[in-house]
């Protein structure tokens, strides 16, 4: 004799977390306008919906359009904005500017001149150059250094005198203080600027061929 209990270990069980939502989980102007209707539709004729309360829909209706329309136009003018803004890059090509950052670029052997600003004196001073893969590639002893913006003339010869590969490469200044302190250094990365690239949320210059920079971080144009 099969047993209440026993018809119900062989039942499938429903496992709740399996059930997935079906259709839009917001409404838009088509759907509110489709569920007025249907409302009027299926009213009580010999009750029907009180004039208050069809003004107060028919309002939270024209809101909803009204917020729509300004929502729409805002991305429309946001959409021009941002146009304009990358047509005004696009005027960029070919100026020299100077930006935040610590790379440089090395183009038919010839590195553009940058700046540095040490934050304090410095008792020695000394510029490292690095490549892509983290390698030293030349060092610069420079001594003693005032405080202030100081210039970055690196030759883009390694050592032994040969000139080093076209592409992009890092400097580290390393300054102490008479006390064997370390000074702060703020980086500059100058060159000029060979393309303009909108693709992603920040719009961003190549400089030299090989930097590439955030328009945010351009500090002069020349």
């Amino acid at each position: 004799m099969t047993t209440a209990a026993s018809i119900s270990s062989t039942l499938p069980i429903q496992d709740d977390t399996a059930v997935k939502t079906v259709g839009k989980s917001t409404l838009d102007r088509n759907d509110f306008m489709t569920l007025f209707i249907t409302q009027m539709q299926h009213q009580d004729p010999l009750e029907p919906m009180d004039s208050t309360d069809m003004a107060s829909q028919l309002a939270q209706f024209s809101n909803m359009e009204a917020t729509m329309k300004m929502s729409d136009n805002l991305e429309k003018l946001l959409g021009y904005q941002v146009s304009q803004n990358n047509l005004q890059l696009l005027t960029l090509i070919g100026k020299e500017v100077q930006a935040y950052g610590d790379t440089i670029g090395v183009v038919a052997g010839q590195v553009t001149p940058t700046q540095y600003v040490l934050q304090d004196a410095a008792d020695s001073c000394r510029v490292e150059v690095y490549d892509t893969a983290g390698r030293m590639v030349d060092t610069v002893e420079l001594g003693y250094a005032a405080s202030g913006t100081h210039d970055l003339t690196w030759d883009a010869t390694a050592p032994n005198g040969d000139v080093v590969a076209d592409g992009q490469y890092t400097y580290k200044v390393v300054a102490m203080s008479a006390l064997g302190q370390t000074v702060g250094v703020d980086y500059r990365t100058t060159g000029k600027v060979t393309g303009v690239n909108f693709d992603g949320a920040t719009a961003q210059v190549t400089v030299d061929k090989f930097i590439a920079l955030n328009v945010a971080d351009i500090l002069v144009v020349k």
